[in-house]
């Protein structure tokens, strides 16, 4: 009996609904990914490597340069560091200066989604893609919207240099506004002493850890922290949310869909013999926004006040406002 119950219902949303919005989000996100020139597999991506992409791009904007104390620069990099200083205070894209693996939507950056400290290659060459060819030096640096700080350049080849928590206690020894937020003053000190390389091990293993520069001076998530697999945590947060969100949306146009059609007469007299024919436009800061293919109807979905307005594709476009949905 549960079984004949359900089933009606299940049917009609067949015949009545056509909608995936998660598969909608994934294709968008997806073109998306390829706009940023990341390298991925079609077949196999998901929502969550765009997320993963987007924390390793840094946002092309003109910075200043702040200098650790300790920062020196070996002769034979001073022309890559030169190239690097002026692509930073002209705003250029650092992306050719970073790892190629950059552009690979499922790669995990372990140490900048640890410690949100960037790496960059010191050279003048440039690969036929016009990427920064590998170097014996990397400059590691810490970034915001505002300002580049320089922690120092250090050898390639140095052991556990993802790892190498001496960084954390530059970053704070130097600029201790930037790091205070990460500062956990409810630990005085780590109940065990962590070097370097176990350090590295930990990371490898997907367990995540503190730093303890000295006493009382214990940071964590200062890149925003990992999960066990590597994945930065609030990429893992915003896949979920969305996810979630973009299902409730689903379920509420399949529980409500004659309701829906009724609100739809005013655009089409026939509406309630039309089934819904939906697709996943875009989100913006406020709304997301759907289009009822069968009517041409555009649905705005507020997700701050759960309100919902309709209105005709064509009256949009006559106001001069459909760039905002592409």
């Amino acid at each position: 009996m549960k079984n004949n119950k359900i089933l009606p219902g299940l049917l009609s949303y067949t015949y009545e609904v056509d909608i995936d919005m998660k598969n909608d989000w994934n294709k968008i996100l997806n073109k998306r990914v390829e706009n940023m020139g990341y390298k991925y597999d079609k077949k196999n991506f998901q929502t969550i490597d765009y997320f993963k992409a987007v924390k390793r791009l840094i946002p092309i904007k003109p910075r200043n340069i702040l200098y650790s104390k300790e920062f020196t620069c070996p002769g034979e990099c001073k022309n890559g560091l030169s190239l690097i200083e002026n692509a930073i205070k002209n705003g250029d894209n650092l992306t050719p200066f970073m790892n190629k693996q950059i552009r690979n939507s499922k790669y995990n950056d372990l140490l900048l989604n640890d410690w949100g400290i960037y790496h960059f290659h010191l050279n003048i060459r440039k690969d036929k893609n016009g990427v920064i060819k590998r170097s014996a030096w990397l400059l590691l640096s810490y970034m915001d919207d505002n300002y580049a700080y320089f922690i120092n350049i250090y050898p390639h080849n140095k052991p556990n240099l993802w790892a190498y928590q001496k960084m954390i206690g530059i970053l704070y020894n130097n600029w201790p506004d930037s790091m205070e937020k990460f500062h956990i003053k409810e630990i005085s000190s780590l109940s065990k002493k962590i070097d370097d390389k176990a350090y590295t091990q930990l990371r490898k293993s997907g367990v995540s850890t503190l730093v303890e520069i000295e006493k009382n001076k214990v940071f964590g998530l200062i890149g925003g922290g990992y999960a066990s697999d590597g994945s930065y945590i609030e990429a893992v947060r915003q896949h979920d949310y969305w996810h979630n969100y973009l299902s409730r949306i689903e379920f509420y146009i399949k529980e409500n869909y004659y309701k829906l059609k009724q609100q739809m007469l005013c655009f089409d007299k026939r509406s309630l013999d039309k089934p819904l024919k939906i697709q996943m436009l875009t989100l913006t800061n406020d709304e997301l926004i759907i289009l009822e293919k069968e009517r041409m109807v555009i649905i705005k979905c507020n997700y701050r006040n759960s309100n919902i307005s309709m209105s005709r594709l064509r009256d949009i476009i006559y106001e001069n406002s459909y760039s905002r949905l592409t």
